[in-house]
C-alpha cells in the first residue's frame, strides 16, 4: 500500500472555501481513480495536510490523468491555493499497518 502526504498552502481567507473544495475533490478521485480514501489534517502553524492512501504508486501515477469532465472540481480546489497546487511531502511504502478507527477497549 502506497500513502501519500500533501501539504496545502491556503490563500488567507480561503480555508471554508478550499476545505469544501478538497472534500469533493477527494470524493471525485475516490470514486474515478482508485484511491482508497484521503484525511485532512490542520496542521500546528495553520497548513493544511492531507493523508491519503493507494493500493499501490501504479494507481496513484495515473490519478493525474483527469477527464475534462472532472478538470472544473479540480481546478476549484487549486484556485483556493497559494500556488495552484499541493506540495508532495512524502511517497511512503506502508511496512506495518497498526492504524484502527476504533479506539482499543482492555474492559
Amino acid at each position: 500500500m502506497l500513502a501519500v502526504v500533501l501539504e496545502f498552502d491556503v490563500i488567507d481567507g480561503k480555508e471554508k472555501e478550499f476545505v469544501s473544495a478538497w472534500t469533493e475533490c477527494t470524493k471525485v478521485i475516490y470514486e474515478n481513480f482508485g484511491s482508497l480514501g484521503s484525511r485532512l489534517h490542520i496542521a500546528e502553524n495553520g497548513s493544511y495536510i492531507a493523508y491519503a492512501q493507494w493500493p499501490n504508486d501504479d494507481v496513484y501515477e495515473k490519478s493525474g490523468e483527469w477527464p475534462e469532465r472532472l478538470i472544473k472540481i479540480r481546478d476549484r480546489m487549486r484556485a483556493t491555493l497559494k500556488e495552484g497546487k499541493p506540495k508532495l511531502l512524502y511517497k511512503l511504502m506502508t511496512e506495518v499497518d497498526l492504524l484502527s478507527n476504533t479506539q482499543y477497549d482492555n474492559d
